[in-house]
């Protein structure tokens, strides 16, 4: 959900403004984090956005009650971000500035405790996005560090910004991990996270371009590894099969067209990803990686588009390849991942309604070796919503989440394999919630 959550107004002036236009004047939105400033030529604006979102949530899923542990079907949720950078431009035209995210470890990054107390300074801070970039209008932007690659740059056709974000927003951290559908599209941190460059071009025409490298999984810092082992994130080959889920040299490039043709808005794009993975180098007598643990390089293609009239938006998009599930590598001789999305989304005023529904089959929790665990998992999604911008920098969510999960012979809730059980489960999920940005 890139554009809902995670895209501070800095990065989209860096991304977008930067690649081919003007600045956007000051604004605030429903789809951003806080307001979009403007840069003059000759100028250095610092900024220190944030946003407090906060929910009260109901679920029900087939994993609130498994062994022995029973969940309450209602919770309070939320989290703050901090967005600090800042953006110039030179004299000369020359564009430049930083960019970062600060988050706090969110569901699933306490424990529990006795009392709110107990657990409230375990609330630690951490980086999830730090780049820098530089440009001109007319030679493109260069961005450097941990930053959208073009599989999410050039991101069309999501729905993502009819609430808090759909299956990829907030909602689903009320349900329990082992019900939640994997959702298959490019904009989760498994991918964005990455220490890497990226080249964007100008737009001419509607049309913009970009190119994107990752040597490794590493993050911003990535220093004194002069002993080869596991935590070294450079890893070429290692003996170790834990190793070898690990992707390296990962390059993606796309391109994205936006215009008009009367009253109808366009939007389309595409991109594409591949990789290699470490390697086996096992000692003398074990040639070969142990089976079930070896697994596939990505290669995988992703398209969207949407159309927009009258205040109405149609679309969706579609991906196919060497990926399993949310951005994990292909076990060795499973399916290859085939992804699609529909939605639609209605704007008027300050109100935005949509639905959307999303199906994937994948290798899931099949590997090679395993038996009587069939070759793919069917994940589907269906969401619903609104967002209302009561003031400006605030907003109201209503949201609505329904998923399912399918494997015969893998068991979702314990992991176990050749099992009849646990085959399958749903989850249902409904909140309200706002958002507060600066």
């Amino acid at each position: 959900m890139r554009k809902l959550l995670l895209t501070t107004a800095a990065t989209m002036g860096a991304t977008v403004a930067l690649a081919g236009g003007a600045f956007a004047q000051t604004a605030t939105t429903p789809s951003t984090n806080a307001t979009v400033q403007t840069t003059a030529p000759n100028s250095f604006n610092v900024h220190l956005n944030a946003r407090i979102n906060w929910y009260a949530g109901m679920e029900g899923s087939s994993a609130d009650n498994q062994g022995g542990y029973k969940q309450d079907p209602y919770q309070f949720q939320g989290y703050i971000r901090l967005y600090p950078g800042f953006d110039a431009v030179a004299s000369n035209g020359l564009k430049y500035g930083a960019s970062g995210e600060i988050r706090m470890p969110g569901h699933g990054g306490g424990t529990a405790g006795l009392s709110p107390g107990s657990t409230s300074g375990e609330e630690t801070l951490y980086w999830r996005r730090a780049y820098g970039y530089v440009g001109t209008d007319q030679l493109g932007t260069f961005q450097f560090g941990m930053v959208d690659g073009t599989m999410d740059t050039f991101y069309v056709g999501s729905f993502e910004s009819f609430n808090d974000g759909a299956w990829n927003g907030d909602l689903p951290g009320f349900v329990p991990g082992s019900a939640v559908p994997a959702y298959p599209f490019s904009d989760v941190g498994a991918y964005y996270t990455a220490n890497r460059v990226v080249y964007l071009s100008p737009t001419f025409s509607g049309f913009q371009f970009g190119v994107a490298f990752a040597p490794n999984t590493s993050n911003l810092w990535n220093a004194q590894c002069s002993v080869a082992g596991s935590s070294c994130n450079n890893l070429s080959a290692s003996p170790e099969s834990s190793d070898l889920k690990r992707w390296r040299n990962l390059i993606d490039f796309g391109g994205e067209y936006t215009g008009t043709v009367g009253p109808v808005g366009l939007n389309f794009a595409a991109a594409y990803a591949a990789s290699n993975m470490v390697d086996y180098n096992g000692a003398p007598g074990a040639p070969t990686a142990p089976t079930g643990s070896v697994y596939e390089g990505y290669s995988y293609g992703d398209f969207g588009g949407t159309i927009t009239i009258a205040g109405f938006q149609f679309g969706g998009q579609i991906g196919y390849g060497r990926m399993n599930g949310d951005w994990s590598p292909q076990p060795k001789g499973g399916v290859n991942e085939l992804a699609f999305m529909l939605g639609t989304q209605y704007t008027t005023g300050p109100i935005v309604v949509g639905a959307s529904y999303f199906k994937t089959k994948y290798a899931g929790g099949w590997t090679e070796g395993t038996t009587g665990v069939a070759r793919a998992e069917t994940d589907q999604g269906i969401a619903a919503g609104a967002t209302y911008s009561l003031v400006p920098g605030m907003a109201i969510y209503l949201s609505y989440l329904y998923g399912l999960r399918h494997q015969l012979g893998y068991n979702f809730y314990t992991g176990a394999t050749d099992t009849p059980v646990g085959n399958n489960t749903h989850s249902e999920a409904f909140s309200v919630g706002t958002v507060l940005k600066w």
